[in-house]
């Protein structure tokens, strides 16, 4: 079932592909410098993927479709966050020293900053993206296909995005905590705002005053949501994701330099752009593509994200914070898959955020995620320190060992198998 069983010298020709692989990371990074959703560096360096894929894919097959996107919208709620919850603050101050109760606009801009979380970061829905504070711009997604021999019964997508954050500030500043002491800051303000907010419509205006005071104390807290992240640093983004996008193109590579070709299975590299926008090229991409949901070929997607820390390797079955649940079937062939490679990974859920897998899921095809990453966060996620320096080739090696396996085994087992 393991790629040692179909190709002889595979251990050397893993070590092979995978300092290929880490040099390209280099290349991509040192060439193109990070990559803005949206911005020339992921264009750049989608383009410069898509020939090096044009040269293991079936021809006429490589493509880059191209999709609108507000890319700062996704973690715009932040900052809009921010600005709801010091005007509901302004609200309650106006309650307890005027004579009329604005209490009500208070719980009004708190219930919108709630809904506007929940939309943007719980459903990953584009909620704030038609502001005009969130220019649209223009993204793109690029795949490729080596086709079956024979009639198409099974399609699997090996899968990785190419598109890198904008910098978590207190990630950077305070270390892997940081973003979890601003963001609990915060919600203890929410929290208080809200208590305050009712008892100055059903309290003694005594009370409202003292506890308006107190809101004082939760003001650096809001303004602190305004330098959550940076838009003007994006990070280098090595792990995050190019392992996983070279992962992907190293699956294609190896079955082409081997001459592998399936007799009923279809073999799709997929490079998404936009994904620290919100899922947005995932999304975009299944959305122009509901074929591959309908058209009767049993489709299985396998994602890669941020492959580098060997002691937490896990396959997400919950995704998008667990609001999205994978394929079990897919989450079993994937972990059969690593076991195959010497690696025993759990199934687990995403503690927070969510992977292009989810988007897979949403448009109806199986789908799962391989991630291997510390949740604390890492301290170079999302950060300058997520440089091709920081990548481990010893991890990459596993990574695209497992999705070898897993291409392997599910050309021969389908998903059926794996269903318990």
């Amino acid at each position: 079932m393991s790629v040692f069983d179909h190709v002889k010298n595979a251990s050397e020709q893993l070590k092979a592909y995978t300092k290929a692989a880490v040099d390209d990371i280099y290349h991509i990074c040192e060439t193109f410098g990070p990559r803005p959703c949206g911005e020339d560096g992921e264009k750049n360096a989608q383009l410069y993927l898509m020939e090096e894929l044009k040269k293991a894919a079936d021809e006429g097959t490589v493509k880059r479709e191209t999709y609108k996107v507000s890319p700062e919208a996704f973690m715009g709620f932040v900052p809009v966050g921010g600005t709801l919850l010091l005007s509901a603050t302004a609200f309650n101050f106006l309650s307890a020293y005027k004579k009329k109760n604005f209490a009500v606009g208070s719980l009004a801009c708190i219930a919108a900053t709630l809904v506007e979380i929940v939309e943007e970061f719980g459903l990953y829905k584009e909620f704030l993206d038609k502001l005009p504070m969130f220019p649209e711009k223009e993204s793109g997604n690029v795949y490729g296909v080596r086709k079956a021999k024979g009639e198409t019964k099974r399609r699997i997508f090996v899968a990785g995005h190419t598109d890198s954050a904008p910098e978590w500030t207190y990630t950077y500043r305070l270390g892997s905590h940081g973003v979890v002491m601003v963001a609990g800051y915060a919600v203890l303000g929410l929290l208080y705002n809200t208590a305050t907010s009712l008892v100055s419509m059903f309290g003694s205006r005594d009370a409202a005053k003292n506890m308006t005071k107190g809101l004082l104390a939760f003001l650096p807290a809001y303004a602190a949501l305004y330098f959550f992240t940076n838009p003007k640093l994006h990070v280098p983004g090595a792990s995050d994701d190019l392992s996983g996008t070279e992962i992907a193109l190293s699956v294609m590579k190896f079955l082409d330099d081997n001459d592998i070709r399936f007799e009923n299975t279809e073999v799709v590299t997929l490079l998404t752009g936009g994904e620290e926008a919100g899922l947005r090229g995932a999304k975009a991409f299944f959305k122009a593509h509901p074929e591959y949901a309908e058209d009767g070929v049993e489709t299985m997607y396998a994602g890669f994200d941020t492959v580098r820390d060997a002691d937490f390797m896990a396959i997400y079955k919950g995704d998008m914070s667990g609001v999205v649940k994978n394929d079990i079937r897919c989450c079993n062939l994937l972990q059969a898959a690593a076991k195959d490679a010497g690696c025993d990974v759990p199934i687990g859920t995403i503690p927070l955020g969510s992977t292009d897998a989810a988007a897979a899921s949403q448009a109806g095809v199986p789908a799962t995620c391989f991630v291997a990453m510390d949740p604390a966060p890492a301290r170079y996620y999302h950060t300058r320190l997520d440089t091709p320096d920081n990548v481990v080739p010893e991890t990459v090696q596993k990574g695209l060992e497992i999705a070898l396996n897993t291409v392997f085994r599910f050309d021969e087992d389908g998903l059926d198998k794996y269903s318990k």
